[in-house]
């Protein structure tokens, strides 16, 4: 008798327990666009500190230490594997032995998802493949889709328990991204527009796992709420797909925190933190639960700065010695400049930096044309030792060079297309095309389409509006990116049969031409004939 009382008594006590409200608290944090940003130092003489995923670190650490790990969710979304040296290296030398320097820097800090970015796939297959197996988190592009059976190539989301609260990510990668890789980096794979299956996915996972909280995590800038984008559409998802709570954006670098309405009525959190590692996103979670159902939630979104912070010492003691094998591989001499090389972008005129890169581009057997834009607008490289560091002031993104098949028409309208982005400051510095190997003229005050006036090759001969030429441009623009293929009436299944050579990465090709030269003489190759010439006239 006295057992049953006692039994019933604390039969009685859990049933209460269980069902008295708790109030949960959860802290998000979320990195994206980092490019790279993982060491608080560069690799030059210059050691002032910067911010990197050092700082992020401390940051994420104070927070686990002042709520517990239990309370802490952390997230990257997207653009890792871009746009430093230590990635570089990584990437494509340090290849044999050990993991990849980012996985090892994402399980370090115990991240709980990662979203694949653009500029992570086009790190290409042997890199993210190898990133996807040896990160301890899942690896989220629920869009990216295999061609062999439709099914998703990476996880396509992942449910987090901290304290009780079930958090849903789910993970999109961008979906435009075929229109700035070339097809072997992605090759086996495509990819959905995010609008087209973020309310479906949503309902699922909501169906399925039971969620308290759904957040989709995008590589996709944010757009605007009632604009359908396949690039930036955060702002769009947040307004219309159902059953989500929040979007976190990445890819167009800016900074936001914001509620909008959303397509349940309720208010829908949208943030982003702009780009390496300066800030982080953030969602302070508050909910109420009884007897395992949500009650009640709040999210409050945030941008909160960590570059004033120290880098974590822990991260240092580990990666420290990470960040001076990548200093000495930096540091190794491939040439050197005999005299200063302008890097200076001149509306007006070409600079030695494009001419440079012209030279090397129509080096290539068989190229007729270049095309090429300044991926640098100001500064000069002193004369002297070059290093493999230079490389990355003189190209800084992984291009490939395409060989292309055009008409002299074709080439002409392209042009016509790029002068007028440049006359009108249209766009960024990296869509203003030039060419080398032709000598032709630009009238800035004629209207487009009839500004462009080229005269000959760069030999003298004939340049023929219904001959065929080929011509050497980086993979991006093979894609369409940037337009200037469409001015010339072009698309991206009509190259795909143009695509006559398809060589390796520009800073690689850049790097061998050093090295084979020695000593580089920015004004002996400005003014070699075969790169041609421009001018404005009136």
């Amino acid at each position: 008798m006295i057992r049953t009382i006692i039994f019933s008594a604390a039969l009685s006590v859990l049933l209460c327990c269980s069902c008295a409200e708790r109030t949960v608290r959860v802290e998000l944090v979320a990195t994206n666009d980092t490019h790279g940003a993982v060491f608080p130092r560069g690799y030059t003489g210059d050691t002032a500190e910067h911010s990197s995923l050092a700082s992020v670190c401390a940051y994420v650490d104070s927070l686990r230490q002042a709520d517990g790990d239990n309370h802490v969710i952390l997230l990257d979304c997207g653009d890792h594997l871009q746009g430093d040296n230590a990635v570089y290296y990584s990437n494509y030398v340090d290849t044999s032995d050990g993991r990849h320097l980012i996985g090892r820097i994402f399980n370090f800090m115990k991240y709980d998802a990662v979203v694949v970015g653009n500029h992570d796939l086009e790190a290409g297959h042997p890199v993210y493949d190898r990133m996807a197996e040896e990160l301890d988190c899942p690896y989220l592009a629920a869009n990216a889709v295999a061609l062999q059976d439709g099914r998703a190539y990476f996880d396509r989301y992942t449910v987090l328990e901290k304290d009780g609260l079930r958090t849903a990510v789910i993970g999109f990668t961008n979906a435009n991204v075929k229109s700035w890789i070339s097809k072997d980096k992605y090759e086996g794979m495509d990819f959905i527009p995010v609008d087209s299956i973020a309310a479906s996915l949503v309902e699922e996972v909501r169906r399925r796992e039971k969620p308290d909280v759904v957040i989709l995590a995008v590589h996709c800038g944010l757009g605007e709420e009632d604009v359908p984008s396949i690039e930036n559409n955060a702002l769009y998802l947040a307004a219309h797909v159902p059953g989500i709570d929040a979007v976190i954006a990445a890819h167009d670098h800016r900074r936001l925190a914001v509620k909008v309405m959303g397509a349940d009525g309720d208010s829908v959190c949208v943030v982003e933190s702009g780009s390496k590692a300066r800030a982080v996103s953030r969602l302070s979670i508050s909910a109420v639960k009884k007897g395992g159902r949500l009650v009640s939630l709040s999210i409050s979104p945030s941008v909160a700065d960590v570059g004033h912070l120290k880098p974590c010492g822990r991260y240092m003691n580990e990666f420290g010695q990470d960040w001076q094998t990548v200093y000495d591989f930096s540091n190794r001499t491939i040439g050197r400049l005999v005299s200063p090389l302008d890097l200076s972008y001149r509306k007006d005129r070409r600079s030695d930096y494009l001419a440079l890169i012209h030279y090397v581009q129509l080096s290539c057997p068989g190229v007729d044309i270049s095309f090429t834009a300044p991926l640098v607008s100001e500064g000069v490289m002193p004369a002297g030792e070059l290093k493999f560091n230079d490389l990355f002031t003189l190209y800084r993104f992984e291009n490939l060079l395409y060989v292309v098949e055009m008409t002299g028409k074709e080439i002409k309208d392209y042009l016509e297309g790029a002068y007028d982005k440049r006359i009108t400051g249209s766009d960024y510095l990296y869509n203003y095309d030039t060419a080398g190997g032709l000598v032709y003229t630009v009238s800035p005050s004629s209207a487009k389409g009839s500004r462009v006036r080229i005269i000959s090759m760069w030999d003298g001969t004939p340049f023929e509006m219904s001959g065929t030429y080929r011509v050497a441009m980086t993979s991006y623009r093979a894609s369409g990116a940037g337009g200037l293929l469409k001015e010339a009436g072009l698309d991206r299944e009509t190259m795909d049969s143009r695509v006559v050579e398809i060589y390796p990465e520009i800073r690689e090709m850049l790097r061998e031409f050093i090295e084979a030269q020695g000593d580089i003489d920015p004004k002996e190759i400005a003014g070699a004939k075969k790169t041609g010439s421009w001018r404005f006239i009136k």
